[in-house]
């Protein structure tokens, strides 16, 4: 769809053909230390967010065909994982990969926990086993097995001392003495039917040792763990509970399960045959997902919850407030082929190619690449002139040559011979000439190729990037005649690159760091000045000839009525106007227009290096600029947004539909003189 425009505004092309399937949360774990948050989707992918300001992707581990993800956990900066093929797997969350594989006993891992000291790992699994793993000086020891069960180990928790370990499986729930490795409680659960077993599919084990048990029955119980006696039923729903979490003081109990209503117990002094005891009791009933809830966590006084409709939402009550994050792919999943009118959609694993759509001719679909042996794609790109195309999975990288035809057919040409340099990747960007690509690998290298006028596929330099950045290169972006790169890391660094003479690109200049990494980046097409946007919406603009702040400040987005927990993922400059900046914040998108300066500009100060972390008098000295922040239109998944030509904008939207019809049925219940 595309909309008209006026005098001194500009036509919005709406492509809402992005059709994203769901992909369910199976678990996830909250690092309160370091304010990171990792979950698992069932297609495998592990996703790590920065939870320090507005939450935000840093980055995914991408997974693999019939390969499951069933526990996280955290050791420190560590993140270790279990799932179905039996391994016990430590990443390398900087390079993205795997650290430290370890086959277990029992095959299929079911949970996993981690002692409160972080001194001791423990993992379940499906043949009844419990391993127990010594994970201190960075380094994972075996240190025992404990003794073997009837079926599978379905959850698992240290108590707070780390001497004791409480499991649930069918039928019943363990305390485990880890010196001796014997069971030294048993404690029954009881059935609903003689025929039917009772499963327990979460636990909690509170600083008294009091055990709080959620299973397939639609009850939690509180069990003794000192004793190894009940004391408490509670039914709760009339389907499985399968998760439950506490708050830091123990007041406050969350539950939910397969029917999606998440369930607030709060934890008070009741009289109990003439004695007062504590005792939890329900107050609040909230409902914001649509399908089941398999994970629960908090993330200091906020609640973290997913589930099967692949959305993660945080809330929190008082006050009252609640941001969802829709099951999007990491950024960029989608590019616009300015000069040939073509998008690119990512999907999971393959692209689609469309045209845009003009006054006289509808979009249509060109082209479909699938991925090699269906692997899951980590990065894809489409040069400006729609010539060559790239995208990357986690063993190959392919490039190819695509000769479009308008009204015609459209050849897709692979180029099998590249330089030896040519290697998987996680980022590719091309320059806006179209004569040259950056490929970002894992290993903090930048490798630059250019196109021949004869179509020659040449490496031309490789740039180290180990000096400047200690973390993964997560914003790129090259100005409009291509003689600039700027590269922005999640270490908070941002590092400006020049063309020299013979197309050798040199280090300019370093920005001063600031405490948080940016969320978007872009250069403005009439000068090199550079705007950059925080995860806590503090904005800025760096005139990186003069190296000056021109301008900074933090967006007052509680003004325009949206939610301060989301990041503004996107700037887009319109070439006419160099006072109007375009952003994309969640599924909104924004106009910010600058007025005539207060202040007379100060002298530039030809500095050339700063990037020194709360370099913050450099910010301090920028100009004062009013500006006016205003609405332009609201979405409901906004993927990216993109100028295109001089007068049009391309606004690229996840399909709402596709991502509900495609899941299971959601938990009905019957409703007494309601059909």
């Amino acid at each position: 769809m595309i909309s008209k425009s006026k005098s001194g505004q500009c036509r919005l092309h709406n492509v809402q053909f992005y059709n994203l399937l769901p992909r369910g949360i199976n678990c996830l774990a909250v690092n309160n230390g370091s304010s990171k948050l990792a979950l698992s989707r069932d297609d495998g992918t592990i996703e790590i967010w920065n939870l320090s300001a507005a939450p935000f992707m840093e980055k995914s581990i991408p997974g693999y065909e019939k390969v499951s993800v069933e526990a996280l956990c955290w050791v420190g900066d560590r993140l270790f994982s279990v799932g179905l093929a039996g391994s016990l797997i430590e990443w390398d969350l900087r390079l993205l990969t795997v650290k430290n594989t370890i086959l277990l006993t029992g095959n299929a891992a079911w949970c996993m926990d981690v002692s409160h000291d972080e001194r001791r790992l423990a993992v379940g699994t499906e043949g009844g086993y419990i391993s127990v793993y010594n994970v201190e000086n960075d380094d994972i020891q075996y240190e025992k097995i404990l003794d073997k069960q009837e079926g599978r180990i379905v959850c698992v928790r240290f108590d707070w001392s780390g001497d004791f370990l409480v499991t649930g499986s069918v039928d019943a729930v363990r305390v485990w003495d880890l010196k001796k490795g014997h069971a030294i409680h048993k404690m029954t659960t009881g059935r609903s039917a003689r025929d039917k077993e009772t499963i327990v599919w979460s636990l909690l084990v509170l600083k008294d040792f009091t055990i709080v048990s959620g299973d397939s029955r639609g009850k939690i119980m509180f069990f003794d763990g000192n004793l190894g006696t009940a004391i408490d039923s509670i039914t709760v729903s009339k389907a499985d509970i399968l998760s439950l979490t506490i708050d830091r003081e123990e007041k406050f109990l969350y539950v939910t399960g397969v029917e999606p209503i998440i369930r607030l117990y709060q934890r008070v002094e009741v009289t109990k045959a003439n004695e007062k005891v504590k005792s939890f009791v329900r107050t609040l009933n909230r409902r914001y997902h649509t399908h089941d809830i398999k994970a629960l966590d908090m993330y200091r006084d906020k609640l973290v919850s997913g589930g099967v409709d692949g959305s993660m939402i945080i809330s929190s009550f008082p006050p009252f407030v609640v941001d969802t994050y829709h099951p999007l792919l990491e950024a960029p999943s989608s590019a616009v082929a300015q000069d040939a009118r073509i998008v690119l959609l990512k999907y999971v694993n393959y692209l689609e190619l469309w045209t845009l759509s003009s006054p006289s001719v509808e979009s249509r679909k060109v082209l479909q690449i699938r991925s090699k042996l269906d692997e899951h794609i980590v990065a894809a790109a489409i040069s400006p002139d729609a010539r060559w195309i790239i995208y990357s999975s986690e063993a190959t990288i392919r490039l190819f040559r695509f000769e479009h035809q308008q009204g015609g057919e459209s050849r897709l040409i692979p180029i099998r011979a590249v330089p030896e340099q040519f290697e998987p990747c996680y980022g590719v960007q091309f320059t806006n000439d179209s004569k040259g690509v950056f490929i970002f690998k894992r290993e903090g290298v930048i490798e630059y190729f250019g196109f021949s006028e004869e179509e020659d596929f040449d490496h031309k330099q490789t740039i180290e990037t180990a000096k400047w950045f200690t973390e993964k290169i997560h914003l790129t972006t090259v100005s409009q005649d291509s003689n600039y790169l700027v590269c922005a890391s999640l270490c908070c660094a941002i590092v400006v690159f020049k063309r020299e003479k013979f197309g050798r690109w040199k280090r300019l200049t370093t920005l001063p760091k600031y405490k948080l990494p940016p969320t978007a980046i872009s250069i403005q097409p009439n000068s090199p000045v550079l705007a950059a946007v925080f995860s806590d919406h503090k904005i800025f603009q760096y005139d990186f000839s003069d190296y000056r702040f021109i301008f900074t400040s933090y967006l007052k987005l509680e003004k325009m009525k949206v939610s301060t927990n989301k990041i503004v993922s996107s700037i887009v400059f319109d070439p006419r106007n160099d006072d109007c900046m375009i952003l994309q914040h969640d599924s909104c998108v924004f106009v910010l227009h600058f007025e005539e300066d207060e202040q007379p500009s100060q002298t530039p100060r030809k500095r050339r290096d700063s990037g020194k972390v709360g370099s913050a008098s450099n910010e301090e000295s920028a100009p004062v600029k009013r500006y006016s922040l205003s609405a332009l239109k609201q979405y409901s998944r906004l993927v990216s947004i993109c100028w295109l030509g001089t007068d049009e904008m391309v606004a690229v939207e996840a399909n709402p539909l596709s991502m509900v019809e495609h899941l299971p049925p959601a938990f009905r219940r019957k409703v007494f003189g309601k059909a």
